[in-house]
């Protein structure tokens, strides 16, 4: 007959074994990448559920605008290069018009939006404008650069997965907006690449339509551990209540 202490190292073993699968299961690419987290609030309107990311989406391109149309005017202005000050007009008439679009989005969705920038955006244009010639020329097309960089990829993501139409709608129209200026500004020969971050390595979520493998364990093995864990679970059990 199992003995008690053993019953129960056997029982402990088999619980462990269960944890470990609900934690691989738990930390799994997928698992990180759909789970979905507390105090997330989804507003029913009109155009379709409007989530976190979509009003996420709305401050940060707002946010952008509030610099951006600022450091392009100056470099129309001030810019040693010629195609620098074309390029400054260029991103400020066209973030004066996505600004006016993703206004009038906001409040047909009453999304409050900011209206000053934030204290890093308004310390490059500080910055900026203690600037001149190539100096000046060289920051602005940097900065504006990374800058484009960072929310371009924050609007693709927007614009595949909202399920709001006016969302969807604004992000199509700011992707086109902002993918043109990063063209503006390459297009000066001036970006230092070393700056701007690679592309991220291929997705960890599992999916029908790409290639790579995912990363981290294959959820059939994290389903095959914890089939495993029940069995042993499940032995412990019936070996620990009735005697041999």
């Amino acid at each position: 007959m199992l003995t008690r202490s053993a019953g129960r190292r056997a029982g402990t073993a088999g619980l462990g074994l269960l944890v470990l699968a609900a934690a691989l299961a738990a930390g799994s690419p997928a698992h990180a990448q759909y789970g979905g987290g507390e105090g997330e609030t989804v507003v029913e309107t009109e155009s379709g559920p409007l989530g976190p990311g979509d009003v996420d989406l709305l401050v940060r391109v707002r946010y952008a605008g509030l610099w951006e149309m600022p450091a392009g005017q100056l470099a129309a202005e001030r810019g040693a290069d010629a195609r620098v000050r074309e390029i400054g007009g260029f991103i400020a008439e066209e973030h004066a018009e996505l600004d006016e679009r993703v206004r009038e989005v906001a409040a047909e969705l009453a999304v409050p939006l900011p209206d000053r920038p934030m204290a890093p955006h308004q310390a490059f244009l500080d910055r900026m404008a203690g600037l001149s010639g190539q100096d000046f020329d060289l920051e602005f097309v940097q900065l504006l650069r990374e800058a484009h960089g960072e929310v371009y990829p924050l609007i693709a993501y927007a614009r595949a997965g909202t399920q709001n139409d006016l969302v969807r709608e604004f992000a199509a129209t700011a992707e086109e907006f902002i993918g043109r200026h990063m063209d503006y500004l390459e297009s000066t020969g001036m970006v230092d690449w070393f700056h701007i971050p690679p592309p991220p390595g291929p997705a960890g979520a599992q999916s029908r339509f790409l290639g790579t493998q995912p990363a981290g364990l294959h959820p059939v093995l994290i389903w095959l551990i914890l089939g495993a864990a029940a069995v042993a679970g499940a032995v412990t059990v019936v070996r620990t209540v009735r005697p041999r």
